[in-house]
C-alpha cells in the first residue's frame, strides 16, 4: 500500500481530516491519454517524469505537512495547558487558545506564540509544495497530450 494512502486511511480512521489535493481524476485522464500515445517518445517520457514528480511531491508535501504542522500545533497547545487536537482543528484551537490562554505563565504563553509564529511561517511552504505538485500534474497532462499517437 502506498504510504500516502496508509497515512490518509489512518488519519480518517482516527477522525482527522486531511485536506490534500486528489490527483485521481488527473491520473485517470493521464492514463487514458497515454493509452493512445507512443510511450517511448520524448514527450511521453517527459510527461511520465512530470507525473512521477507531481505524485512524489504531493506525497512528500502531504506527509511532511501533516507531521510538521501537527507537531508544531500540538506543542503550542501543550504550552498553553491544552490537550492535543486532531489536525482539522489544531490550527484554529491553537489560535483561540492564544487569544484566551487558560494559564497565567507568561513564559509558556510566549513560547506558544513563538510556536504559532513558526507554524504561520512553515504552513505556506507546504501549501506551495502542493501548488507546485498540481502544476507538475498539469504539465504531465499537457506533455502526454502532445506526445505522438500510436
Amino acid at each position: 500500500m502506498n504510504i500516502r494512502v496508509a497515512v490518509i486511511a489512518t488519519l480518517l480512521a482516527t477522525g482527522s481530516a486531511v485536506q490534500a489535493h486528489d490527483f485521481t481524476p488527473d491520473v485517470t485522464k493521464y492514463q487514458q491519454l497515454a493509452a493512445t500515445k507512443k510511450l517511448d517518445s520524448k514527450e511521453a517520457i517527459q510527461a511520465r517524469l512530470a507525473l512521477e514528480r507531481a505524485q512524489g511531491q504531493m506525497d512528500q508535501a502531504d506527509i511532511k505537512m501533516l507531521l510538521r504542522i501537527r507537531s508544531l500545533t500540538n506543542a503550542g497547545l501543550r504550552e498553553l495547558g491544552e490537550q492535543p487536537a486532531f489536525l482539522s482543528s489544531e490550527y484554529k484551537r491553537l489560535e483561540a487558545a492564544l487569544a484566551n490562554p487558560k494559564i497565567n505563565d507568561p513564559a509558556k504563553v510566549a513560547k506558544a506564540r513563538e510556536i504559532f509564529a513558526q507554524l504561520n511561517h512553515e504552513k505556506p511552504v507546504y501549501e506551495a509544495l502542493e501548488t507546485e505538485a498540481v502544476e507538475n500534474m498539469k504539465q504531465a497532462l499537457n506533455l502526454i497530450q502532445a506526445a505522438p499517437s500510436k
